[in-house]
């Protein structure tokens, strides 16, 4: 099951998110400022998902995305629940138009097979991708991200003794195919 500490994590990104509007309040009054966008990747494996993107310069977004799976899913009876923070510099001159680059970070719950192995992930890296606009509040995007994975891994062993490890390994940590509305 998730623990307290985790259940107060996605509701701090969001604080984070209002901080970031009320702080760059100048820069959204100009067009094109804020996007909301999913993953259509992770609706595959039944985890809603959902990110708001908000201008903070000419070619910078921040974003912040929440992923919570409601029931189990498909995958082995999978449970996940986490949020990632996203910063993207557009190396066109509007936000939400071709190619970016930037950091992400995250932390991500998961339990698998009802509780009998659970993890808790901190992903960190670099994350690339592109942007197609489809019309004037439309785009599609393919983003692809590659970095440091730390996680912990706690499991039921014989006689109910409860295993825990922990893990640090270089790999991807974003894969999307996202659809998103710019206001």
């Amino acid at each position: 099951m998730i623990s307290n500490n985790n259940k107060t994590i996605v509701p701090r990104l969001w604080m984070l998110v209002a901080f970031a509007c009320l702080a760059f309040q100048p820069v959204l009054l100009k067009a094109q400022t804020v996007a909301v966008r999913t993953n259509a990747l992770l609706w595959g494996a039944e985890a809603a998902n959902v990110s708001a993107d908000l201008t903070v310069s000419e070619r910078s977004t921040v974003g912040i995305t929440g992923i919570y799976s409601f029931h189990d899913s498909w995958i082995r009876e999978t449970n996940i629940k986490g949020g990632q923070i996203e910063y993207r510099y557009w190396f066109s001159h509007q936000p939400f138009h071709r190619l970016f680059v930037g950091p992400i970070a995250g932390i991500f719950h998961y339990s698998i097979d009802d509780d009998l192995d659970t993890q808790t992930c901190v992903p960190a890296g670099i994350n690339a991708g592109y942007a197609w606009t489809l019309s004037t509040h439309w785009n599609v995007e393919a983003c692809y991200g590659v970095g440091y994975l730390y996680y912990n891994r706690a499991s039921r062993g014989a006689n109910d003794i409860i295993l825990k490890s922990n893990h640090h390994k270089f790999t991807t940590i974003n894969l999307g195919l996202n659809l998103s509305y710019v206001f």
